[in-house]
């Protein structure tokens, strides 16, 4: 949970590198009120939260305290310290009282992650969604400016067997000027095969070439076909040629294959047969794995049973990257943020996305409301995440909200300034990002 001190005051940066360099952290007073709080802190001390801490609140007495310094203009406070090691660091805020206990008035977070996870950034963004383009409620533009308010910095549309709605919320973006990265998408549909797979950012249509060319996709599964086991059945060779060469025509026009919903259930069965996940998994060219997906609360039972055949798989000594996506069919209803991927990039291009998922830099986040949040992915990421969750992406997600809520006003017609109040706030997000990471000034 939060500090409940979290929206009145940042620690600057509140995300820091992992080595034996001291660090200027600020604590700064973002409202009035709180000044009378920081005026009265008379210790800090600061220490890991993964040290041996004995008898409960010893380690905190036992911490020494750090020294600081008082800002005259706001009460903002300063100090320094190092964070040799990797994980979470509390900064606990106090006095010593007349018998010479350390007294807590607020405690803060902050995390070191090593230089090769510090020189990144973690995004945020769902790809795959429906639009009315398909069997979606909304239109592929106000799906992106939804997407926006739910605190995304990229999104792929994926529409079934389309692909040029995508291109439509791209632009639609585009023109707003908006900072989300809007990427072409769409949900491949081939003939005879039940897998569902997503092309995340093709520069071109697998669906339409398919529609173009039926003869030769059909020719070319068949040479697929000769690879796979000859004891399976018949159906499963197919369905696993097409898919695996659905996966390679999305790899040569540049895209993400995403094998979906491995373990979707329809009322009284699997949507697809055991024998062809096993073969899929077994060997596994796809590039990313769906095992967070756009499941109402009653089938959460299928988002686990993913996660768990994905650990299997990695027990083999597999690293296989993972996505969670909303399939959301209706932005404004369920789904729409209770599932989404989190990836760490270099920076927020296409590119970049693609090559962080392919090292397995990515994370599916599982936080349905009224509930804790369950993030699956590499433990080192999924143990960042949590702090993130906390005390990064409520400040990011809350400057992507007021984005969004501008872009679906100015669908309405209600908002003709639009592309002027988008522009005022551009590079906000990443700016309050840099401070996070003190890569720029308060």
């Amino acid at each position: 949970m939060a500090n409940r001190y979290s929206p009145y005051i940042s620690i600057i940066p509140s995300v820091l590198c992992a080595d034996k360099e001291k660090k200027t952290i600020l604590i700064h007073p973002r409202q009035k009120h709180v000044r009378k709080l920081l005026d009265q802190v008379g210790q800090i001390r600061f220490l890991r939260l993964a040290s041996p801490t004995g008898k409960f609140g010893k380690w905190v007495q036992e911490t020494d305290p750090v020294e600081f310094r008082r800002a005259e203009a706001d009460g903002a406070l300063t100090f320094s310290a190092e964070t040799p090691d990797e994980g979470e660091y509390t900064i606990c805020l106090g006095n010593v009282n007349e018998e010479g206990v350390f007294v807590e008035l607020a405690a803060f977070q902050v995390y070191a992650v090593r230089e090769d996870l510090y020189r990144l950034t973690p995004y945020k963004g769902d790809f795959h969604m429906h639009s009315t383009c398909s069997d979606g409620q909304e239109t592929p533009e106000y799906v992106a400016a939804t997407n926006r308010k739910t605190g995304y910095d990229f999104m792929a549309l994926t529409d079934h067997r389309k692909y040029e709605p995508s291109l439509a919320a791209k632009k639609a973006m585009a023109d707003f000027g908006c900072d989300m990265l809007v990427c072409p998408g769409e949900e491949v549909h081939l003939p005879d095969n039940l897998v569902h797979i997503v092309n995340f950012g093709g520069r071109s249509s697998v669906n339409r070439w398919v529609d173009d060319n039926e003869e030769k996709y059909y020719a070319e599964v068949r040479e697929y076909e000769k690879s796979v086991p000859e004891n399976c059945a018949p159906s499963t060779r197919f369905q696993v040629a097409a898919s695996e060469w659905t996966f390679d025509r999305i790899r040569e026009a540049g895209g993400i294959s995403m094998f979906c919903h491995p373990y979707w259930q329809l009322r009284h069965h699997a949507h697809i047969g055991e024998e062809v996940v096993e073969q899929l998994m077994e060997r596994t060219r796809f590039d990313v794995l769906e095992v967070i997906g756009g499941y109402y609360r009653p089938n959460t039972e299928s988002n686990m049973l993913a996660v768990a055949r994905w650990q299997q798989e990695q027990a083999k000594g597999k690293a296989i990257p993972v996505a969670g996506i909303s399939d959301s069919h209706g932005c404004d209803g369920d789904l729409t943020g209770w599932f989404y991927t989190v990836i760490f990039a270099e920076e927020l291009s296409f590119e970049s996305l693609a090559a962080a998922i392919r090292d397995c830099r990515s994370v599916a986040v599982h936080w349905i409301p009224d509930t804790f949040p369950i993030v699956v992915g590499p433990f080192r990421l999924v143990q960042f995440v949590y702090f993130l969750l906390r005390e990064v992406f409520p400040g990011h997600d809350e400057l992507c909200r007021v984005e969004g809520e501008i872009m679906r006003r100015a669908l309405a017609g209600e908002e003709p300034d639009a592309a002027a109040g988008i522009a005022a706030r551009k590079g906000m997000v990443r700016r309050y990002m840099d401070r996070c990471w003190g890569r720029s000034a308060k």
